[in-house]
């Protein structure tokens, strides 16, 4: 990575061409002056996220033989709270990251950090500090933006800037959906297929719903999606027709179906054997519920036959004699009621 080093107006910066930039003052202020004056001109006071990004800062930062150091972006606002990094709220702390004895808090008011850059033992080591004493800045210049990527999160490191996408993304700039295998109607027949895709044809976040004909029955999801892998939640569902319950022959009869299966639309015929006669309907239809039409009928013999015919007639005829006898007994009833209704009637006249 090429560095270079350009004073300009009091101010020596370091800039190389991927990654962010980092600044220094070449004036002293206390902690908030630092960062005030870093979100000023830059984007914020240096936050360091490893060992290898402190070690390189402190490389490329000029040694001063003594006290003032520079100011790091990391503080607290109390004694007992833990060391926080600005902006990222992160509490990194390397393995050796702290001088010898340090942090010791030795005024009770240490709250800010310095970072030695010289030549002794301590280079590179961190000291606390009281926050009103006088340091140089140490300053970074993001090179992520907003435009950096376009779904996803820009994260900056020494030598180079990343995307980070968000699930069902990828690229560079986090500018391409996963694709999920493409789907059309030939791969789902006997029904009907609706795809939504609100990013891209069959890609990330697109939804599939699958609908059979009438007198059909969906084996599956009935809804799909395009998952962040580039993989379908499920698989393509199948329409099968609706079956109604098995028919059997009636006992002296036959039964054919048209088409050999008892589906959706099917009609079953039945038929008795010679000396028979079929007892309900001869014909029934499975329905698109799954129903049939009817009941499966009866084949009886001749005798079977005429003997429920007389019984229903013999049936019918007492029925017949119990209404009339039932209508005879209420005649005479009301009849006996008047007459001594009308002797009265005539007496009171007379």
């Amino acid at each position: 990575m090429k560095w270079t080093l350009i004073l300009l107006l009091g101010i020596s910066l370091a800039e190389t061409t991927l990654g962010w930039t980092y600044s220094y003052s070449e004036t002293t202020m206390n902690w908030t002056m630092a960062r005030q004056w870093c979100q000023t001109s830059f984007t914020d006071m240096v936050v360091i996220q490893s060992q290898e990004e402190n070690d390189y800062l402190v490389s490329q930062l000029p040694n001063r033989s003594r006290s003032p150091y520079y100011w790091i972006g990391i503080t607290k606002a109390h004694k007992n709270e833990a060391w926080t990094w600005i902006g990222n709220n992160s509490t990194w702390i390397g393995e050796h990251s702290w001088a010898a004895n340090e942090p010791n808090n030795n005024h009770s008011t240490e709250f800010c950090v310095e970072i030695y850059v010289n030549r002794s033992p301590n280079r590179g080591k961190w000291n606390d500090e009281k926050c009103a004493n006088p340091k140089y800045a140490v300053c970074y210049r993001a090179q992520c933006s907003s435009t950096s990527c376009e779904r996803g999160r820009c994260q900056e490191t020494i030598n180079n800037t990343t995307c980070l996408c968000e699930p069902g993304f990828k690229g560079d700039r986090c500018e391409t959906a996963e694709q999920c295998p493409v789907l059309n109607h030939t791969n789902f027949s006997g029904g009907r297929m609706n795809c939504s895709h609100p990013i891209g044809p069959h890609s990330y976040n697109s939804t599939c719903e699958f609908r059979c004909d009438e007198g059909s029955q969906l084996i599956g999801e009935d809804r799909i999606r395009c998952d962040h892998s580039g993989q379908w939640t499920a698989s393509i569902p199948v329409c099968t027709a609706v079956e109604c319950p098995p028919l059997s022959r009636p006992d002296n009869g036959y039964l054919s179906c048209s088409g050999g299966n008892q589906v959706f639309n099917t009609t079953c015929h039945f038929k008795c054997q010679l000396g028979h006669l079929i007892i309900g309907l001869s014909s029934v239809t499975c329905g698109v519920s799954g129903v049939w039409s009817g009941p499966r009928p009866a084949c009886a013999s001749y005798k079977q036959a005429l003997l429920g015919v007389a019984g229903c007639g013999a049936f019918s005829i007492l029925s017949c004699i119990c209404f009339c006898w039932m209508k005879h007994r209420k005649r005479k009833k009301v009849s006996q009621v008047r007459q001594p209704e009308e002797a009265t009637s005539s007496a009171v006249s007379g």
